[in-house]
C-alpha cells in the first residue's frame, strides 16, 4: 500500500474545505441577507402566499446582525402604502428562511 505525501494530504483537505465554503456562499446567495416583507406571490396573481397579509406586515429578519430599528423602518414602508402606520403585534422564531430566521407582525393601523 502507498502512502500520500503530506502536501497531497494538505491538498485534499484544501479542497474539501474550499467546496464546504462553495456550497455555504452557494446557500447565502439564494436568499436575501438583509431583512424583508415575506410578501410572496404565484406567479401572475395578485393575492400573496407569504406571511404578510394586505393589513399585516411580516418583516424576515436575522435578531445577529439586524437591529430592530431597520425591521421597524421596513414596516413603517410596507405600511405607508396604505398611508397607515405600523404598530408591533407579534414575533415568530425560526419560520422564514435560514438566514432570516424569525418573523416580526406589524398591524398596519
Amino acid at each position: 500500500m502507498r502512502f500520500l505525501s503530506r502536501n497531497v494530504w494538505y491538498i485534499l483537505k484544501m479542497k474539501k474545505i474550499i467546496s464546504i465554503l462553495f456550497l455555504a456562499t452557494c446557500l447565502a446567495a439564494c436568499s436575501e441577507l438583509g431583512p424583508f416583507i415575506d410578501a410572496r406571490r404565484e406567479a401572475g396573481k395578485v393575492k400573496t402566499v407569504g406571511q404578510s397579509q394586505p393589513n399585516r406586515i411580516a418583516v424576515c429578519y436575522n435578531p445577529v446582525w439586524d437591529s430592530d430599528e431597520a425591521v421597524l423602518a421596513l414596516a413603517t414602508e410596507g405600511c405607508a402604502k396604505q398611508k397607515k402606520k405600523p404598530v408591533f403585534s407579534e414575533k415568530k422564531y425560526f419560520n422564514c428562511r435560514l438566514v432570516a430566521p424569525n418573523t416580526a407582525f406589524y398591524d398596519c393601523k
